[in-house]
């Protein structure tokens, strides 16, 4: 379900909607998503589990944008946002039980752009949801449904793109520790051969060294729980700390700002506080 266009990968996915509730709106002049608190004239939308993490793990989104507003059927629409390069194009319709339930609606996901930001955002969005995004919770109307689907998609074929997606963004995250690794032998030769020195000591290297491996641990830990933000935050601490062991780094560049230290920004955030980046328009509350 993947095909290159003009150099960007398109890749298609269905993922079966968990929960929704009508926490937003959709303002009728512009068409623009809306919070629930939007006071202009506009309708309720149900957004749905899928669509509500799916914003929330994109960086800059723009404001969603529905080409298919929701009419009589709240739940049923379609909405376009972008992300940096990334193009994000999602629909709701149901394919069980006349759209009375929330479990027979879906959700077609469309993504464009560069294959290492849309499998990372696969990634997050299935580890976010409390199921399997491909596992539809009646699978023969949902195969009668896909079949009638311009993309000839199967039950198989779609969780074979989502795990491939995973797999990919994992691929990522191991050959970012691999690098990491790597940096921090060679930092620890350096150390090895090194002497005290005005704003260095051994003794404080090797304590940075101890807490470089430490998170790097937890970055393993936190890769194998699927929890993506946060071995990102101890990736980014052990190469801080390894670059604090450095002997070769000038202390007075890192007191400047000029590498990033342990206690920067990236630590004055909860380790799985789930804050959502689209502030203004989605919350972790609102999907119950």
């Amino acid at each position: 379900m993947g095909n290159q266009e003009y150099g960007e990968s398109v890749l298609v996915v269905y993922a079966q909607v968990g929960k929704a509730k009508a926490n937003h709106r959709v303002e009728n002049d512009t068409q623009f998503l809306r919070p629930k608190s939007f006071s202009l004239p506009s309708k309720v939308v149900y957004l749905g589990d899928v669509a509500t993490n799916t914003l929330a793990y994109l960086e800059h989104p723009e404001t969603p944008f529905f080409s298919n507003p929701p009419q009589f059927n709240e739940q049923k629409w379609k909405f376009k946002t972008q992300s940096g390069g990334l193009h994000v194009t999602i629909s709701s319709d149901s394919y069980w039980g006349f759209g009375l339930f929330n479990s027979g609606y879906l959700n077609r996901i469309e993504l464009k752009g560069h294959p290492q930001a849309y499998t990372r955002l696969l990634f997050d969005l299935s580890a976010s949801l409390g199921h399997k995004p491909w596992e539809f919770s009646h699978q023969p109307s949902a195969v009668k449904y896909l079949l009638k689907q311009a993309d000839a998609v199967s039950l198989e074929s779609n969780e074979k793109a989502w795990k491939q997606a995973f797999e990919t963004a994992r691929s990522m995250f191991e050959e970012q520790i691999f690098m990491i690794q790597e940096k921090g032998e060679a930092v620890e030769k350096r150390v090895k051969k090194a002497s005290d020195s005005d704003g260095w000591n051994v003794a404080q290297a090797e304590i940075a060294l101890e807490n470089a491996h430490f998170d790097l641990d937890i970055a393993k830990g936190a890769l194998a729980d699927e929890n993506a933000p946060g071995f990102e935050r101890a990736l980014a601490r052990a190469e801080a700390y390894f670059i604090e062991a450095d002997p070769d780094v000038d202390s007075e560049q890192m007191s400047d700002g000029g590498y990033a230290t342990p206690q920067g920004q990236v630590l004055d955030q909860e380790e799985d506080s789930g804050e959502v980046l689209f502030v203004d328009l989605t919350s972790n509350s609102e999907e119950e």
